[in-house]
């Protein structure tokens, strides 16, 4: 990788030739590039009524990543236009929506959607529109129209797709995202999309030949070189030649953008996993002092410190991520993660608002799926005290005291059409406030929201079985591996393996407990993608089977592996009491 990389914009274009989506791809010669933004900048001044070379100027500034100056260039090129052209306000609109000014967004769409004589362009505008708007229901059904409309352009199934990834249904974005790589199999922002997507359900295989493909069409792209770094990482792939080769991808990764917290985080973690927890720490304490406003910094920084056990410190950081950008999914569910495992000093009540928020009719009034009505004082004594306030008035925002039940409430009313929220407040409130059966009612909405994804289904059921109820959570459990591929073996199979395991032997069917205990030991893939948590899974079913001495041979395997917490801290009380029952055991015998 030469130094002198950085980025071109990779346009996807109607068949009208209007420029519906832009993204930014890896490229050479900066050199060359700032040659021409001197030239195009004396241009324009020279001649300041013109707009081509105007044009030429904002497409420069903005694969540049000097998005502010793109954005007032191509203000100015529609001003200069007769008539402006629909590209260029698309363009200036999608800028406007990734900068967050959503308002600004709209009115430039809108002026757009107006002058659009294309069907299935006034579709796909809508669909940007409803995004702006937060509502995600009505940009689905706007992009799926727009490629009805027109099947063979690339650019509706993409925004489709990452709609879809967005809410978390990775099974739907992937079907999106192969579609565009049918029409063009060489297309890099499908090609990375379609790796996450991969990942997301656990097709380790599929990624890592889209990356792969990826990574030969564009080999300096940013976002193919971060996973790449990523998965290396996640491999253990950090000493000896091997750590080399990940050390010079992130070194590239860094050298591509300096001041991405995405980048940094890379570098933080590749620390971790050496053993150098202080390390990779600090990487992300000095991102965060050179950002301070910076959001993705201080959640890159907040998942570090709780993946290396500093707790307190973590939901300090995520706090303040979540005060600099509440409209962040993941920083809720971090939030939700984190702050029950932080000591306030007092116990208290669950929360006092409904919970009922997006949930259907048959749950708010079935008794089996708990009634989501005003909460009863939790009789929970140990736990997490989660309505004392844990951080006042220095974080910034309107509301000064922030609790757990605070966030739990915010996210359902925030987010109510992602799945994966309903399952996270669903574990909350059994875990940390023992509300069983209003735990129950809120993660089965998940299922309700994507009865196709395997992962909702796995998510509810470790909740019903969080709650004793083992024998609905074998029926959650088993509905989700129904819904698996066929072909090939997904992570996700791992974990619920072994949960079914548990559950039937809490049900007393030891034949069943070992026949799904057993299979945890037939991924391979899991072994080569991320060996820690490998270690543990096989760990947890050994234990489970009974054998002691080799569960805890894996267990030392993972944290060998640097395994991260919480999990390490789950293992290395097991080890140690583990230990501790063979040790009583020799006694015995001697």
């Amino acid at each position: 990788m030469s130094r002198n990389t950085t980025f071109r914009v990779v346009s996807l274009t109607q068949s009208s030739g209007v420029e519906l989506n832009a993204y930014l791809v890896g490229d050479s010669k900066p050199t060359r590039q700032e040659q021409k933004l001197k030239t195009l900048s004396e241009y324009v001044q020279q001649y300041p009524s013109g707009w081509k070379k105007r044009l030429e100027l904002a497409n420069l500034l903005y694969e540049m990543g000097h998005i502010e100056q793109a954005v007032e260039e191509y203000r100015q090129v529609i001003d200069r236009q007769q008539p402006p052209s629909i590209g260029v306000r698309l363009q200036l609109g999608k800028l406007l929506q990734l900068m967050g000014r959503e308002v600004e967004a709209v009115a430039v769409y809108e002026s757009a959607s107006a002058n659009a004589r294309n069907q299935a362009t006034r579709q796909h505008i809508s669909g940007s529109i409803a995004l702006c708007r937060g509502d995600t229901q009505a940009a689905i059904l706007a992009f799926e129209s727009a490629a009805s409309l027109e099947p063979d352009n690339a650019a509706h199934w993409l925004a489709l797709g990452q709609v879809q990834i967005g809410r978390g249904d990775a099974v739907a974005a992937l079907r999106a995202f192969d579609r565009v790589l049918s029409l063009n199999p060489d297309d890099v922002v499908a090609l990375i999309d379609s790796y996450d997507a991969s990942q997301a359900v656990g097709n380790v295989r599929q990624a890592q030949r889209r990356l792969s493909k990826a990574l030969e069409v564009a080999p300096g792209d940013f976002r193919a070189l971060k996973r790449l770094a990523d998965t290396r990482c996640r491999m253990r792939l950090v000493s000896g030649e091997e750590g080399k080769q990940t050390k010079k991808i992130i070194s590239s990764v860094l050298q591509l953008a300096p001041d991405a917290a995405d980048a940094r985080e890379l570098l933080a973690y590749y620390h971790v996993f050496r053993g150098e927890s202080a390390n990779g720490v600090g990487v992300l304490e000095r991102f965060t002092e050179e950002h301070p406003n910076h959001p993705r910094g201080w959640y890159s920084y907040g998942r570090c410190l709780f993946h290396t056990g500093e707790y307190q410190r973590a939901a300090e950081a995520m706090l303040k991520a979540y005060r600099l950008y509440p409209q962040d999914c993941e920083i809720y569910r971090a939030l939700c993660e984190i702050l029950p495992l932080t000591s306030p000093p007092a116990p208290l009540d669950p929360p006092k608002s409904p919970l009922k928020r997006g949930e259907p009719e048959e749950a708010k009034s079935s008794p089996s799926r708990g009634e989501l009505e005003e909460a009863k004082p939790s009789n929970c004594t140990g736990g997490t005290p989660l309505e004392v306030p844990l951080f006042k008035g220095d974080l910034g925002g309107s509301n000064p005291e922030v609790t757990l039940a605070s966030i739990v409430e915010e996210m359902l009313d925030r987010f109510p059409d992602r799945w994966s929220v309903w399952t996270t407040a669903g574990r909350v409130l059994v875990e940390s406030f023992q509300e069983i059966e209003r735990g129950c009612g809120v993660s089965v909405r998940g299922t309700q929201l994507e009865p196709q994804l395997p992962d909702a289904w796995f998510g509810h059921g470790r909740v019903l079985a969080l709650a004793g109820k083992h024998r609905e959570a074998v029926e959650a459990l088993a509905q989700g591996w129904q819904l698996l591929p066929e072909e090939g073996r997904y992570l996700q199979s791992v974990s619920a393996a072994v949960w079914l395991g548990e559950s039937y032997r809490v049900l007393g069917d030891e034949v069943a407990s070992r026949k799904w205990l057993e299979k945890t030991g037939q991924s391979q893939e899991l072994m080569e993608f991320d060996p820690a948590m490998a270690g543990y899974w096989q760990g947890r079913a050994l234990l489970g089977l009974g054998d002691v001495t080799e569960a805890v041979e894996a267990y030392r395997s993972a944290l060998s592996r640097r395994l991260l917490y919480p999990f390490r801290g789950e293992v290395e009380e097991a080890v140690k009491r583990l230990k501790g029952k063979r040790r009583k055991g020799c006694r015995a015998k001697a």
